[in-house]
């Protein structure tokens, strides 16, 4: 089956006319298949974001091929890139990216109900999708009258009227404490449908592992080591052999409690 998001050899470098050009990702592969949920984790400046970034079309790359649904993204003009983004969405790790200041969540979400789903009734989409993430009856307030909590849940909102076919979640849970962290990472799973796939973005293993198939690790613009979480499940009840994963894919695990010691 071919994948929604294939990325293969994928290089972003940073640089500028005074300091040398570094690597942020380097020659990295990472793919998704259909309906799968995968945890992209990494510590800060590992180049999670940037793969992300750049593999959505957000970002320019200096090599590599990127496919959404089969197709070579480098033939994309403007026009298809907007109706990719349709089927292909980023929730942002500033919640306050996806929303705006003076504009109430529900004049925000039916702007984006015009834009995504024109033909349907905007006034019930709001408040159906309201209702789906757990804010009901807040259409009047504006974001600075939510919590970070809220409005993580106000940006969820705005992705789920696009009804995406991949959802990239860049560090969803920053900020909150461990009952909102794992109550808006079950929201997300549940509301996205089982046709949906996911990546989690996040440098907390323990929080997005139990939501996904698969974990793939980033360290220093590499993807250093993968497992599933099938494995990951029997590691936390049995003591395994950790022969051959990457030194920082073990420290992970034991920091997050999730290999027997």
């Amino acid at each position: 089956m071919t994948p929604v998001w294939s990325i293969r050899g994928l290089t972003k470098r940073f640089g500028t006319l005074f300091r040398p050009s570094r690597a942020a990702v380097d020659e990295v592969d990472f793919e998704v298949g259909e309906g799968e949920r995968v945890a992209l984790i990494g510590e800060s400046g590992s180049g999670k974001t940037t793969l992300a970034r750049c593999g959505l079309g957000l970002a320019p790359r200096n090599g590599g091929t990127v496919h959404l649904f089969g197709s070579d993204t480098d033939t994309f003009g403007e026009r298809r890139w907007r109706e990719e983004r349709r089927r292909c969405q980023m929730l942002f790790q500033d919640p306050r990216a996806m929303l705006h200041p003076n504009l109430t969540i529900g004049a925000l979400l039916t702007e984006s109900a015009r834009a995504h789903r024109p033909t349907e009734a905007h006034v019930t989409l709001v408040a159906e999708v309201l209702d789906r993430v757990g804010l009901s009856g807040r259409e009047q307030a504006l974001p600075k009258h939510l919590s970070g909590g809220e409005q993580r849940r106000a940006g969820l909102a705005r992705v789920l009227l696009a009804r995406p076919k991949l959802l990239v979640a860049d560090e969803p849970t920053a900020g909150l404490d461990a009952a909102l962290k794992a109550d808006l990472i079950e929201t997300l799973i549940d509301r996205v449908g089982a046709d949906c796939s996911v990546v989690l973005i996040s440098h907390d293993l323990a929080v997005v592992a139990w939501a996904c198939h698969r974990v793939v690790v980033m360290a220093d613009g590499k993807v250093v080591d993968s497992f599933s979480t099938d494995w990951l499940r029997g590691a936390r009840t049995h003591k395994v052999d950790l022969t051959g994963r990457h030194p920082y894919a073990i420290r992970l695990l034991a920091a997050s409690g999730l290999v027997a010691a």
